[in-house]
Order: C-alpha cells, then sequence, then structure tokens
C-alpha cells in the first residue's frame, strides 16, 4: 500500500515539504526523486530524500540564504540544505557528457526539463519524481515495473552500463534486496557487459557486494549471476562440482549477515583473496578469516572447548561461526540454539576467556619475582588454563598462590 492520504499524495516529512515549498515559491520546479520515490511507490517509509530542481545551484543558494549550505558538489549542481537540522542534498536538472573512464561523466549540463534529468538515470525504479504540488513523474514507468518487480534500465542496457559499470552490481543488489526480477534484455547486457566492473573500483563493487550478499533473494542472483560474481571475485571460479551452489545454498540458510555470509560463500581460507582483492575494512576481512578457519572439521561445544575458542575470537564471531557450521548442516538447529545460548550466557557473566581478562597482571606477576619477557607470558597461559578448566577462580589471591607454586616447581 501506498504511504500516501486519502487524496493519494504521498507524504513527505516537513524538511522535505519546506525544501521544496521554498523552490517552488521562487519560481523553480522542484522533486523528491530517486530512491525515495521508489520506496514511497513500494509502501516503505525511505530512509533519505534527494530533491531535483530546475533551479540552478545559484538559485538553490539563493532560495535558502539564512539557512546553512554546504557545497556538496558545486560542480556537478549538487548543493546541500540543513533544513531543521536536516541534511537535503538538493541538485540542478542535468543532463551528463561522455562517460570515457567507464564511471564519471566527463562533464554535466545543466536543463531545466525533469524529463532530461530522469533520462539519464539507472533504472526505471529509479527514475521517478514526486512533487505534492505537481504529482507523480514517471516517464519510464518505473511504477509499472515495481508492480512487476522488476529491475529495467532506462533506454538501451548497454549504453547505460557502457556509461557507469557499477550499475551491473546495482542492479544485482536492487533485486537480491527487493526481491525483484532482473529484466530480460537489462540481464542480458549485465552478462554480456560484466567485465565493465574490472574499471570500476574494488571499495565501489564492495559496497554494493555487502547489500547483495545480505538480501533475502541473494541466492537466486548468486546463482543467475555466477559469472558476475566470478568477474569480481575470481577465485570462485576455482570451486570444483557442486562447490559454488553449496556455498550459495548454505549462505541462503545462514542470517542475513555479510561476514557469515561471506565466510560461507568463500568456503575455505584459500579462497581469502577473493576477499581481499575487494578492499573491506580490516574488521571484516579478520573476522571472516576467524569464522572460515572453524567452520570446516572438529568443533567441539562443551564449555571448556567454547573458552578455549573465545581465547582466538570475539563472542560476535563465535555466534557466526555456529550460525555458520548450522547453515552448512554441522550442526543441527537444537545444537545450535543451545551452544548459542550457552555463548551468550558466557558473555553475559563475563566468564574469564584470555589472558587480558585474568585477575592477575603480568606487572604483578614481575613483582612476585617472575623474570620479564616469556615466562611472564608462560605462567599467565597457564593460569589462564587454570581458569578456563574450572581447577582455578578468576581470583587475585588465588591465582598469585597458583603462580607461586609454579615457580617453586620450575625453580624460579
Amino acid at each position: 500500500m501506498d504511504i500516501a492520504n486519502k487524496d493519494g499524495m504521498f507524504f513527505l516529512p516537513p524538511p522535505v515539504t519546506s525544501a521544496l515549498d521554498a523552490l517552488e515559491e521562487k519560481g523553480y520546479e522542484a522533486y523528491a526523486v530517486g530512491g525515495c520515490v521508489r520506496d514511497l511507490c513500494r509502501g516503505v517509509t525511505p530512509h533519505d530524500y534527494d530533491i531535483t530542481t530546475s533551479a540552478t545551484p545559484e538559485e538553490v543558494e539563493a532560495c535558502f540564504s539564512g539557512r546553512r549550505i554546504i557545497e556538496t558538489g558545486i560542480k556537478h549542481g549538487t548543493v546541500t540544505a540543513i533544513i531543521d537540522g536536516e541534511p537535503l542534498e538538493i541538485t540542478t536538472y542535468r543532463t551528463d557528457g561522455e562517460y570515457l573512464d567507464g564511471r564519471h561523466p566527463e562533464s554535466v549540463t545543466f536543463s531545466s526539463e525533469i524529463n532530461d534529468d530522469l533520462s539519464r538515470r539507472d533504472f526505471t525504479i529509479n527514475a521517478m519524481a514526486y512533487s505534492p504540488r505537481r504529482g507523480l513523474r514517471d516517464p519510464f514507468g518505473g511504477r509499472e515495473d515495481i508492480e512487476k518487480k522488476l529491475v529495467r534500465c532506462v533506454g538501451e542496457p548497454d549504453l547505460r552500463f557502457g556509461e557507469d559499470g557499477l550499475r551491473i552490481m546495482r542492479a544485482l543488489r536492487f533485486a537480491s534486496s527487493l526481491g525483484f526480477e532482473i529484466e530480460g534484455e537489462t540481464a542480458a547486457s549485465i552478462h554480456r557487459n560484466r567485465r565493465l566492473l574490472r574499471l570500476v573500483s574494488a571499495e565501489r563493487i564492495y559496497a554494493e557486494y555487502k547489500r547483495l550478499i545480505t538480501g533475502v533473494f541473494a541466492a537466486r542472483i548468486l546463482t543467475e549471476f555466477r559469472d558476475v560474481m566470478f568477474t569480481v571475485m575470481p577465485e570462485l571460479e576455482c570451486l570444483e562440482g557442486d562447490e559454488y551452489e553449496n556455498a550459495v545454498a548454505a549462505a541462503d540458510k545462514a542470517g542475513c549477515d555479510v561476514i557469515t555470509r561471506t565466510a560461507l560463500l568463500l568456503g575455505r581460507e584459500e579462497n581469502l583473496p577473493a576477499l581481499r582483492r575487494l578492499k573491506p575494512d580490516g574488521r571484516t576481512y579478520s573476522s571472516v578469516a576467524a569464522v572460515l578457519r572453524h567452520i570446516n572439521g572438529a568443533f567441539e561445544t562443551d564449555d571448556v572447548s567454547l573458552r578455549r575458542l573465545l581465547g582466538g575470537v570475539s563472542y560476535e564471531n563465535a555466534r557466526r561461526i555456529v550460525d555458520a557450521r548450522r547453515a552448512r548442516g554441522l550442526m543441527t538447529e537444537d545444537e545450535a540454539a543451545r551452544v548459542t545460548a550457552n555463548l551468550n550466557e558466557m558473555e553475559a557473566r563475563g566468564e574469564c576467556v584470555n589472558v587480558r581478562m585474568l585477575a592477575v597482571t603480568g606487572r604483578e606477576l614481575m613483582e612476585l619475582g617472575v623474570p620479564e619477557g616469556a615466562r611472564v607470558g608462560e605462567i599467565l597461559s597457564r593460569l589462564l588454563e587454570e581458569v578456563i578448566t574450572c581447577r582455578a577462580e578468576n581470583d587475585k589471591a588465588e591465582l598469585i598462590k597458583f603462580a607461586k607454586a609454579m615457580r617453586e616447581a620450575q625453580g624460579d
């Protein structure tokens, strides 16, 4: 159902209507545009709103004189106005020049026609504009494609993807997250032009990949467009036999978490270079690597084994390991639920699982006369083992007593 009032008009937040009114009252056209209109037509409240207008950047600034203005991308026609504390990007209608690098137009030309601006956009579902005064502008059938659940290029697909190769990943991401099909000619063009992704920065591809892999309908897209995935992550092409299909199926059974699903898609540690080439942040990479180390082979789930596991991975990653093993059929649903609940209880109790959590420190051991260096680490590790196996409480006095006994036994 549309987020609309009884007259069929969409509800827009007050800052957006204020901005549209300010431009319209000066004689300019102004619309909410793009993804926010797509979401409104789907009956989903948008996370953010963009505005397009016939006013030039200088005219936009004049309309909002007295308000805070950020010249975000004024060279390309975008001004950010802060309205009631909300930043709104306001961009002049424009047409793009030639795309010589497969990503960015060499120039932009401002226009006075909304259709010129909408015609340069990627997909019909993103090429709609809405104004409370002027209604919905939908020259390419975006609303109908939403009803049909289709991702379709605006105009000729080869031209759209030739302008910006990242649109290939965006198409896959929209299909995965929205549950849409990719229209036939658009899909054929994606297969044909997938190598254009080699012109796109790894960081931009990864930003789309994250949203693709976590989509509810990711499995269908990963399967149908495996050639695109092999283009951006060529190591996956080396998966043998049914390995790729099995990896996709396992990822589909896991929760919608980028780390868990990526680990399952990669399948084994040798395929980590496929993720590294996408240049994720260090924390994501190390987390995927940690999960991969534990989703194959034996895995003990008794309390002592879990504490040892937690000495090397975070609670969050331990839960991901359990979810990944469940998704691969290496743990039953009941076993996974039990182990996850146990991990949650351990975390809530603040159980000691690494030397940093011991009630005694290395400095305190040196004050007892333990020589600085490897011997301190050795005793701390032994104390941790005593605590993990419940042979000692994580209590300073008790651990110091244990440490003294260890020194005496070693003749320190």
